[in-house]
């Protein structure tokens, strides 16, 4: 992400008088750890994982920024492709057309700036799409009888 590259540019390290200060014992002895693992300090490793933890919490809010401007029908599109549903299941579940489906997931995946399903799935993967789960005829009624 470009937040990421902002925060450090490749091929760059912190600067030397950066201090990330670590109270915590129980982290302060992970960090060390992993310091001595890797065979550098402390101080990088903290200052390396507090990027990583600022990039993931940006590309986080840019995605639900982007959710939020997907229209509702895109948004239940994305929801069950994340779910696992095909997208012939998807247009059953919605009662819309497989050509539709597919409409909608190439604006969402537009809007998103990604470049496939696997890539949405991937981004999302953390996400809750649990209420989006239908409850309705084409999945219940095999399990009926």
């Amino acid at each position: 992400m470009a937040f990421w590259k902002r925060l450090r540019p490749e091929g760059r390290r912190p600067a030397p008088s950066s201090e990330v200060v670590i109270t915590d014992p129980e982290i302060r002895s992970i960090l060390e750890e992993l310091a001595e693992q890797e065979g550098r300090s402390a101080q990088q490793i903290a200052a390396d994982l507090l990027r990583y933890a600022l990039s993931a919490r940006y590309a986080a809010q840019e995605y639900l920024r982007r959710w939020q401007r997907l229209s509702r029908r895109e948004q239940q599109v994305v929801a069950l492709l994340c779910l696992g549903y095909s997208y012939r299941e998807v247009a059953e579940q919605l009662i819309v057309s497989y050509d539709t489906v597919k409409t909608h997931a190439r604006n969402a995946l537009n809007k998103f700036e990604l470049r496939n399903l696997s890539e949405m799935r991937q981004a999302l993967a953390d996400w809750d799409f649990s209420a989006w789960q239908p409850t309705s005829t084409a999945k219940s009624m095999g399990n009926l009888g």
